[in-house]
C-alpha cells in the first residue's frame, strides 16, 4: 500500500506533469524533428503558452471523477459541456462534440458526429490521465475506464486502446518508487497484459518499444519518430510518450524536452509524457522553477493542485485504503 502522502504527492505530479508537458509543448507543435531540436536550445519563457485543450479535458475528466466516484460518461459529457473552454486549441471535431453536448445531445449519439467510423485521434489518450491515477491498484477497470471516458468522442478501437496505453501507463507510474529509475521490463509485461485484448498495432508498437529499450541507449528523436511516429493519431503519439517516459524519468526536465524534441503533436505528447513521469516523481520531483512559469487563473495550476488532492481523497474514500 502506497503511503497517503505519497500517493497525494503522485496525484499532484501526474496532473501537474500533464499541464507543464502540454504547455511547454504548445510553443512547438507542428515543428519537425530539426527545428523544435533548434528551437529547444534556446528554451525560455517565451516558448511558454497557457496550456491547451489537453489540460482543459484532464481537469474536466478529474472533476467528474470526483463528483462521481467512478467513471460516468454521462457526468464527463456534463462537465465537458459545462468547463470546457473552446478557444484553447480544441481540434474541430471535439469542438463539434462539446458543442452538440451543450445543444442537448447524449453523450453516446455524440461520437460518431465527426467521424462517422469513430476518431483514432489521440485526443481520448490525453486527458485520461486521472483515470490511470484512479484505478491504478486495478488494471482490469483501469482497462475498462479509460474506454468508457474515450467513448463520448473516441469510438473507433485505435483511439480507444491509445488511451488505455496511456491510462497504464500512467497507473503502473503511480506504484513505481519515485526514487529509483522505472523497471523497464516490468513495465512492459504489465502493458501486454493490458493490451492483449486491444488492437493487434497496439502489441506491434509495444514489441518495436521493447526492441528500443534493449539497444541500451537512448535513442534519437528522429528514430523515434521513424519507429514510433508523432502525428495526432493515437497509434503514432502514445507509443512514443510512453518510450520517451519509462526512459527518461525520474529525470522530468530532460524526459519534457525529448518529447519536444520529436516535433509533431508537441504539446499532447509532451503532455501525455508530463503525467507519466509525473505520476512517478510526484509534485516534489517536478521543477519548480517551471510550475512557477505557468498560468494561474480560475483554471491555473493552483486549481490543478486542488482537483488532484480532492481526487487523491475521493480514491482513498472509494476504495476505503487505510490512512498511514
Amino acid at each position: 500500500m502506497i503511503p497517503k502522502e505519497l500517493l497525494k504527492d503522485k496525484f499532484r505530479g501526474a496532473i501537474l506533469g500533464c499541464f507543464l508537458g502540454d504547455a511547454f509543448g504548445s510553443g512547438f507543435e507542428g515543428m519537425g524533428p530539426d527545428r523544435a531540436r533548434f528551437h529547444m536550445s534556446n528554451l525560455s519563457k517565451k516558448f511558454l503558452r497557457n496550456y491547451t485543450d489537453d489540460t482543459d479535458m484532464t481537469l474536466a475528466l478529474t472533476e467528474s471523477i470526483i463528483q462521481s466516484g467512478k467513471i460516468d460518461p454521462e457526468d464527463i459529457a456534463k462537465q465537458f459541456s459545462l468547463n470546457c473552454d473552446l478557444t484553447r486549441g480544441y481540434a474541430i471535431g471535439t469542438i463539434k462534440a462539446v458543442q452538440a453536448l451543450r445543444t442537448g445531445l447524449k453523450w453516446h449519439q455524440v461520437a460518431q458526429i465527426v467521424f462517422k467510423e469513430g476518431s483514432f485521434g489521440n485526443g481520448a489518450a490525453m486527458r485520461v490521465s486521472p483515470v490511470g491515477l484512479f484505478y491504478h491498484h486495478d488494471l482490469d477497470r483501469l482497462q475498462e475506464a479509460a474506454i468508457q471516458q474515450a467513448n463520448i468522442t473516441h469510438v473507433h478501437p485505435l483511439g480507444q486502446w491509445g488511451a488505455v496505453m496511456q491510462a497504464a501507463s500512467v497507473g503502473l507510474a503511480v506504484i513505481q518508487s519515485p526514487k529509483e529509475p522505472f523497471r523497464k521490463e516490468e513495465i512492459i509485461i504489465h502493458l501486454r497484459e493490458v493490451l492483449w485484448q486491444g488492437p493487434i498495432e497496439y502489441i506491434k508498437t509495444l514489441n518495436k518499444i521493447e526492441e528500443m529499450l534493449n539497444k541500451g541507449r537512448r535513442l534519437e528523436a528522429k528514430e523515434i519518430v521513424r519507429s514510433l511516429g508523432n502525428g495526432v493519431e493515437a497509434l503514432f503519439s502514445v507509443p512514443s510518450a510512453c518510450y520517451i517516459a519509462v526512459t527518461y524519468s525520474p529525470d522530468f526536465c530532460d524526459a519534457i524536452r525529448a518529447a519536444i524534441s520529436l516535433g509533431g503533436d508537441t504539446d499532447t505528447i509532451a503532455g501525455m509524457v508530463g503525467a507519466i513521469v509525473g505520476a512517478h516523481v510526484g509534485e516534489k520531483g517536478l521543477p519548480i522553477e517551471w510550475i512557477g512559469q505557468i498560468e494561474d487563473g480560475p483554471r491555473g495550476r493552483s486549481f490543478a493542485r486542488d482537483v488532484a488532492d480532492r481526487l487523491s481523497e475521493t480514491w482513498q474514500r472509494v476504495h476505503k485504503a487505510p490512512l498511514g
